[in-house]
């Protein structure tokens, strides 16, 4: 079935209208889509209070022609205009499926292969000397470079480990793999986008590239106003700022429903029909090769995630942008799919993964006649929350953890909810303690103290170990070092307990000669070094090849 745009207005507008757009796979059970529908939008709708959201999209589509829009809350929050099915959103890393799709035709056409050494095709990225990476290990995210490091860095790119021995994120990667497919295309990376995937599927409003001109088409984005803490639920959101982005990193702008035929096109490809611009059996590769993440049951491969879960397998990706936050979950054997996007920046590490992954899974369950079942909880639960409740003190002060739920951090006579952010992780509104998230450390199965930014509390009752002694040395490193760039932001680097870290859990190793190693795999491909002291105290911070300025308060 062919729906014109009045139909996908109309699904967006009302349940009772969505249940005129079933497909033959719907057509026993009308009330079985009705239900469905009715249970995705209520879980949208908890999706928005639970996480204040301003706004959000939803694009659902099943086998034999069914799709709807959905849309949530406000495009822009200060006029108070509703998100509506034509308003663009920036859809981030998602675009990384249509990169690795492009470079696929492109190598299809003999202009490139994919195991070809990157510094043969391209000369000018700085890659180590001797790199032996493939085109193929920067699409797989193995190719052992940092997430976020500029394409030319002083003294140039670097490597932490042999192409192909570990899986590490690099939205530099994806940079380097954009240009690629504009040398072989022989045109700029957005035209070649929108000439060769998004024209061909009908994605007739999105756009290559993420550009000023087209602002207004776009719903206003929004970021945590303060974006010198680490964000808590019900923390306040600003406008986020505009950066143009035309990178293979990121580049695309759609809407719902646009994005309703490119997951009908992945579900084609996974399934053996061709799809994103590649024949059947090269579709079918794409959508079926991947390699083993950091996460045991995640694989990657080709810009896309491949989750094995309840017996199901889904094709995946989330993207994040300064003010917006998306995710899509596909099934690959029931070919139900779902995009949703929210206009909320990556700054307050929200995506809507469970949202998406519930509309397939209900989706799937509506055509298949089961029982629909309840979505997933939005709320982190806590198996032991009693094991954190006390008091807490140290050589800054004491705080009070207190027994409900949520729990209550009081301190200075205030009190706040303690929000779990997985693990021992927890953040909080509490005035005094906004500005790191508090880490709780157990000694077996009793917590016995609690980290914040240089602070360290030891929880009164249990036994601890001595406090290990504050490093001077490494003090004098410490700062709030600032990069103006709305991507970057404040990194706060501290000293405690004789050792550096970002914040209160990212630990920093020394490497020599004044190098870091920034988090705690021995792989990581992260690196952190200061420069430019004044009185011992630098003035600038390195984090991967990105600079920041002391900036202290």
């Amino acid at each position: 079935m062919t729906l014109s745009r009045r139909a996908f207005h109309l699904g967006a507008l009302s349940i009772a209208a969505s249940t005129a757009l079933a497909s033959r796979g719907f057509a026993q059970s009308p009330r079985a889509l009705d239900a469905a529908i009715g249970a995705i939008r209520a879980y949208g709708d908890a999706h928005l209070r639970h996480f204040s959201l301003p706004g959000m999209t939803l694009g659902l589509t099943a086998p034999g022609g069914f799709a709807t829009v959905l849309d949530f809350g406000f495009a822009d929050m200060a006029s108070r205009r509703p998100v509506r099915p034509d308003s663009l959103f920036q859809i981030g890393s998602i675009t990384k499926l249509m990169t690795a799709a492009l470079i696929h035709q492109l190598a299809g056409e003999g202009r490139l292969r994919l195991g070809d050494r990157v510094s043969d095709l391209i000369a000018g990225v700085p890659l180590p000397t001797g790199s032996a990476i493939t085109v193929q290990q920067l699409i797989d995210h193995v190719a052992g470079l940092p997430s976020d490091a500029p394409l030319f860095p002083a003294g140039g790119l670097w490597t932490a480990y042999e192409p192909g021995r570990q899986w590490h994120y690099s939205n530099t990667g994806y940079e380097i793999l954009g240009l690629i497919a504009q040398r072989a295309g022989g045109k700029p990376f957005a035209q070649l986008i929108e000439e060769r995937i998004l024209r061909p599927l009908g994605m007739d409003r999105s756009r290559g590239a993420i550009i000023a001109e087209d602002r207004l088409l776009y719903a206003q984005g929004y970021a945590p106003a303060d974006g010198s803490s680490y964000f808590a639920r019900g923390a306040a959101l600003a406008p986020a700022a505009w950066i143009d982005e035309t990178s293979g990193a990121g580049s695309v702008g759609s809407t719902a429903e646009d994005m309703i035929l490119l997951l009908r096109s992945i579900a084609d490809a996974a399934q053996g029909r061709g799809g994103l611009g590649l024949p059947p059996e090269a579709a079918k590769v794409f959508t079926t090769h991947a390699v083993q993440t950091d996460t045991p049951a995640m694989r990657y491969g080709n810009g896309l995630m491949h989750v094995a879960e309840g017996g199901r397998s889904y094709l995946h990706h989330t993207g994040g942008m300064v003010g917006f936050s998306s995710s899509f979950h596909v099934d690959v054997a029931s070919g139900a799919g779902a995009f949703a996007s929210a206009n909320i920046g990556f700054g307050a590490e929200y995506r809507p993964r469970l949202l998406t992954r519930f509309a397939v899974d209900v989706l799937t369950a509506a055509l298949a006649g089961r029982p629909l079942q309840p979505p997933p909880p939005l709320a982190v639960a806590l198996a032991n929350a009693q094991a954190y409740v006390g008091r807490y003190a140290g050589p800054a002060g004491s705080f009070e953890v207190r027994a409900g739920s949520p729990l209550t951090i009081i301190a200075d006579g205030q009190a706040a909810e303690l929000q779990p952010w997985g693990g021992e992780l927890f953040r909080t509104l509490h005035p005094r303690f906004r500005r790191f998230s508090l880490l709780f450390e157990r000694s077996g199965a009793a917590v016995t103290r609690a980290h914040w930014g240089p602070s360290t509390f030891v929880r009164q009752g249990t036994a601890s170990s001595p406090l290990a002694p504050r490093n001077a040395e490494l003090a004098r490193l410490a700062g709030r070092y600032v990069n103006d760039n709305p991507w970057l932001g404040t990194s706060w680097v501290v000293e405690r307990s004789g050792r550096l870290w970002l914040g209160t859990e990212v630990p920093l190793t020394p490497l020599g000669g004044g190098l870091w190693r920034i988090g705690e795999k021995a792989w990581s491909p992260e690196r952190g070094s200061f420069a430019n002291f004044i009185d011992g105290r630098p003035q600038t911070f390195l984090f991967s090849g990105q600079t920041f300025q002391r900036r202290d308060v």
